[in-house]
């Protein structure tokens, strides 16, 4: 059975896309990718020492994650894409999407947004995943998107470094879509606890939990649990 269809006074569905869409944390999963079709070793081992959990590497930016909030794993990561052309990083977001991805969908959500379809809500990816992934997605499901973005260089080249982070700032990035409208009702979807503000906010909830436990975070809210369990 699909999830149930939001309230039909719905103004505006805010999807997440990561581990919400997709079984994926897509920018990870896109570095891994892009570093494999260009075929650098280097960057793939570097990767690897970011992100492997018992890497002295990875323990030594997790800590220092703790200390300030700033997301140091990324940050180094995002550093391995220096130099690709944006248009280069888009064209790999769709093949990425294509050939990744369509085989990680979660299949509740993803029959959420068909129902949608022709319906009145204006839907929204809000991801702090990268532009050219979330790009690739809003373009295939139709749908408008707020991302984190790559900064570029006068060369349309990308630096490494983000020029926006979204992580942490959907409400804001929400704000700015909407005009601050606080008349505007909400409908959520998402497994982020980052995002329970934005829940809270919501007139029709759907958390979508990858263990049951899970549940424990979101219960005083009374959402609707999509179950994606694995």
């Amino acid at each position: 059975m699909p999830p149930p269809l939001p309230a039909t006074d719905v103004d505006i569905f805010v999807f997440d896309v990561c581990d919400t869409l997709f079984y994926s944390n897509t920018t990870f999963d896109y570095l891994r990718y892009v570093l494999a079709r260009k075929g650098w070793r280097g960057r793939q081992q570097l990767l690897r020492l970011l992100t492997g959990r018992w890497s002295p590497v990875y323990l030594a930016l997790a800590t220092w994650q703790k200390l300030t909030g700033a997301d140091a794993t990324k940050a180094a990561a995002l550093r391995l894409l220096t130099g690709l052309p944006k248009i280069e990083l888009y064209d790999l977001g769709k093949r990425f999407l294509m050939e990744f991805l369509g085989e990680r969908r979660i299949a509740p959500t993803h029959a959420l947004l068909a129902g949608l379809a022709g319906a009145r809500p204006r839907v929204v990816l809000l991801s702090a995943s990268l532009d050219p992934i979330v790009a690739a997605i809003a373009d295939a499901l139709g749908v408008e998107f707020v991302s984190s973005e790559l900064e570029y260089n006068a060369q349309g080249r990308s630096t490494g470094r983000l020029r926006r982070e979204l992580g942490g700032q959907k409400h804001h990035a929400l704000a700015e879509l909407t005009g601050s409208d606080d008349a505007l009702r909400l409908a959520v979807a998402t497994d982020n606890f980052t995002d329970r503000e934005l829940v809270a906010r919501a007139a029709s909830r759907y958390v979508v939990v990858h263990r049951p436990e899970a549940k424990r975070f979101w219960q005083d809210l009374t959402p609707y649990f999509i179950e994606a369990y694995t």
